[in-house]
């Protein structure tokens, strides 16, 4: 059993279904990576885990676990029905801890506030990592990401600073993640998109689903599609204007476009 449908979730019901187990898999909302995806990359994963045989209920309100000996038995759900199963996961978000930043009495926000240089309220302290809150100057606004490319990133420029530098954070945000036998790339963050495109083919498991604000591209999503991936980021960081019918033209070649 698995609760909530985002990437850790997800990730860990194709690993369970590849080595042979019953899962199902509960989610609140009416689609997958409802708050991090769009509705074409929802659909699209809910067709890859039921084809792959997950029982995967949306608008499903998980409300208690049963027990019988000290082990788990099944699930109950709001509306009543219960569900059998041997072991749960549940994956339904994360909160900074910020413990010890507190009591050393630095500021907190949705984590540890930082400057663009990844220093804390008291000047002698830096931190890095999904913890910190940080200035994109790309976005315009304060970010809290939870991925390994923040931390590295974040944490080399706060190392360089320690060290008596003046190097401002603003990497390109980016993130991946493997289910079965597709490997999904997102450069960028799709908040405020304005129009939406598709490039290749969700059936055929290769595609890219772009996000372009006034009409230069703020994120991508690539599935198995390195090349959109790569050519992605290159795009979003020149804010390169495009022309929504070149990019969903899979003949027309995205080298060209940067």
């Amino acid at each position: 059993m698995i609760v909530g449908a985002g990437y850790i979730g997800l990730e860990v019901a194709a690993v369970a279904r590849q080595a042979g187990r019953d899962v199902t898999v509960l989610e609140m909302a009416d689609r997958v990576l409802s708050r991090v995806a769009s509705e074409p990359l929802s659909e699209f994963y809910q067709k890859t885990h039921r084809d792959a045989g997950v029982d995967l209920r949306l608008g499903a309100t998980l409300k208690s676990f049963i027990g019988e000996d000290g082990k788990l038995k099944k699930v109950e759900l709001a509306d009543g029905e219960t569900i059998d199963c041997a072991a749960a996961l549940v994956g339904i978000g994360a909160a900074p801890e910020v413990e010890i930043a507190a009591e050393a009495g630095l500021e907190i926000a949705n984590g540890i506030v930082v400057d663009e240089h990844a220093r804390t309220s008291d000047e002698n302290i830096w931190a890095a990592g999904d913890c910190t809150n940080f200035p994109s100057p790309r976005y315009g606004r304060r970010l809290r990401l939870e991925s390994v490319p923040n931390a590295m990133e974040q944490a080399k420029v706060a190392a360089a600073n320690m060290a008596g530098g003046a190097e401002i954070y603003d990497a390109l945000p980016w993130f991946w993640s493997d289910q079965y036998d597709v490997k999904l790339q997102t450069a960028g963050l799709m908040e405020g998109y304005d129009e939406l495109v598709i490039r290749g083919s969700p059936e055929q498991k290769k595609f890219a689903v772009w996000y372009l604000k006034d009409g230069k591209a703020i994120a991508v999503d690539a599935v198995n599609d390195a090349i959109s991936f790569a050519m992605g980021k290159k795009l979003i960081m020149a804010e390169t204007p495009l022309d929504p019918a070149q990019l969903a033209d899979v003949s027309v070649n995205l080298k060209e476009l940067v």
